[in-house]
């Protein structure tokens, strides 16, 4: 009687221990990932055309001989004196740029000297008066290098935060149609990502030398004409939506 007592008991025993570890197997196991029904995937983009507010001319002096000093001394006095013209001209930036000295070599290559080589950026958002002055400084020794558009930084805000609304809007737009097309009354934002701005901010720079009308006068310097352009922003959207009723 006593052994079978002891044999049911071990029996209960064992059959908890199987459930409980059944239940602990249960409440382990991963719940399964929701299904995505109802999910749309796309993207949009919009582009705007904007004209660059501010011209710059890069202007370059350059001396070679044989006494590198000297010519140092020359090419920073040309710079100089330039650089002093353009900060006293009203509505435009002037810096100094790159600076180089190299060494020259006959074809025989031995030493024949240095050359050395300095730059004067000038910029202004008044085209007419950064001709003006590119064109007098490029009767001072000075030759016109590199020219250019950029956008202002009030500029680049302005047009970069007009860029994203209209990418946002076409994007609403296109994921409106979409769920309509699919039976659907409208949709709820899941993900979206907004992409880099790009395109191409720097157009290609229209100048050209305009000498002035001359009467009786000695001859005045050639002002430079310079018309801005065009140049394209862009800026792509997307992501995913869950359509609804």
């Amino acid at each position: 009687m006593k052994n079978k007592s002891t044999l049911l008991s071990s029996a209960a025993i064992f059959a908890f221990a199987a459930l409980s570890s059944f239940t602990f197997a249960q409440n382990a196991m991963p719940t399964p990932a929701p299904v995505n029904r109802d999910v749309l995937s796309l993207d949009a983009s919009a582009a705007v055309e904007v004209v660059p507010d501010t011209a710059y001319v890069t202007l370059a002096a350059e001396a070679s001989g044989q006494d590198a000093g000297a010519i140092t001394r020359e090419v920073q006095q040309i710079i100089n004196a330039g650089l002093a013209q353009a900060k006293a001209t009203k509505e435009v930036e002037a810096r100094t740029g790159g600076f180089n000295t190299q060494q020259r070599w006959t074809n025989k290559g031995a030493r024949d000297g240095w050359t050395v080589r300095a730059e004067l950026v000038i910029k202004s958002k008044d085209f007419g008066v950064l001709g003006t002055l590119a064109g007098k400084l490029a009767q001072q020794k000075l030759m016109i290098a590199n020219t250019g558009f950029e956008m202002s930084r009030a500029q680049r805000e302005r047009e970069e935060a007009a860029l994203i609304e209209a990418a946002v809007n076409a994007f609403k737009t296109k994921a409106t149609a979409a769920a309509k097309a699919f039976g659907f009354s409208g949709f709820t934002l899941r993900e979206v990502n907004l992409g880099s701005i790009g395109g191409d901010i720097r157009p290609q720079p229209k100048f050209a030398m305009a000498r002035a009308a001359v009467m009786d006068a000695a001859p005045a310097p050639e002002a430079m004409s310079i018309e801005g352009g065009k140049s394209t922003l862009t800026l792509a959207v997307n992501g995913t939506v869950v359509m609804g009723k």
